[in-house]
């Protein structure tokens, strides 16, 4: 993690392979493309993403092969104990500023392993990202209100700053329908 508690690459691929495994067991090759898959499709390929290793964490017994496949040849994996307290504290962690390819990655990855978390660090993470986005709206607004003469720039504050607008509309309206029951 970076000093500020947020998630480096290689931890937001931790969070898709142990996310995943905490789903079903998977064989390594389906866990491998699901984790290239889903990474893939919100960064584009990405070396710094891919270059982590599920054996990894097999090294580092956060996950295993499951106990009645363990005779064949390409048995299929599981989350261990251990792996499941560190996806815990992945998901737990800390968003820098949602703009950037890895943390939309983290971003999704969060929100697609949202429900393995308890109730309470659901909501945690929401007000998290909440947060994240209304200071990236201050700044853009900021922005907007002192160095927006140039109209073309203006227009582009204008959009960024209604796309935000709709993304904390979207997170509200999430938390009342999904984690308010």
């Amino acid at each position: 993690m970076y000093r500020d508690n947020s998630l480096i690459p290689i931890e937001a691929i931790r969070i898709a392979a142990l996310g995943a495994l905490a789903e079903r067991p998977l064989r390594y090759a389906e866990l491998a493309s699901d984790v290239r898959r889903f990474s893939s499709r919100i960064v584009g390929p990405s070396l710094d993403l891919m270059g982590s290793s599920i054996e990894v964490l097999r090294i580092e017994a956060l996950i295993a092969p499951v106990a009645a496949d363990a005779a064949e040849p390409d048995p299929r994996l599981e989350l261990t104990e251990a792996g499941g307290k560190d996806l815990i504290l992945l998901l737990k962690a800390g968003v820098r500023a949602t703009n950037t390819d890895l943390n939309r990655l983290v971003v999704a990855l969060k929100m697609r392993f949202l429900h393995l978390l308890a109730p309470e660090d659901r909501r945690d993470q929401v007000l998290l990202l909440t947060s994240l986005l209304q200071d990236e709206h201050k700044r853009y607004s900021d922005l907007r209100a002192n160095d927006a003469a140039e109209p073309l720039f203006a227009h582009w504050l204008d959009f960024e700053i209604e796309m935000l607008d709709n993304r904390l509309r979207w997170l509200d309206d999430f938390v009342r329908r999904c984690l308010d029951k």
